[in-house]
């Protein structure tokens, strides 16, 4: 990058988004304002009820689990997987 000759890094140009992560120990449900990014991490040693009540405060804010069938799970570097929300109908 070129400092002081007006070149604006890919970084500065994009704009700065808030998020909310809520999480139990092993789960982690993260909702962008927009509702644009929308998804649950589990890790590998989650407690079962911890995911339960991570999928009960999705339900609450109108959201559900992606069909794997419109979308898979990611499975993560660190083994952790990624489940996908959408806005329920």
């Amino acid at each position: 990058m070129m400092h002081g000759q007006g070149a604006v890094s890919m970084c500065e140009a994009e704009p700065i988004r808030r998020a909310e992560v809520l999480y139990l120990p092993g789960v982690a449900l993260h909702v962008t304002e927009d509702q644009t990014d929308c998804h649950i991490t589990v890790s590998p040693d989650h407690a079962p009820d911890h995911l339960r009540r991570i999928l009960q405060v999705a339900k609450q804010r109108g959201l559900g689990l992606l069909d794997q069938d419109e979308c898979e799970p990611t499975l993560l570097a660190d083994d952790s997987v990624r489940l996908y929300l959408q806005t329920a109908a």
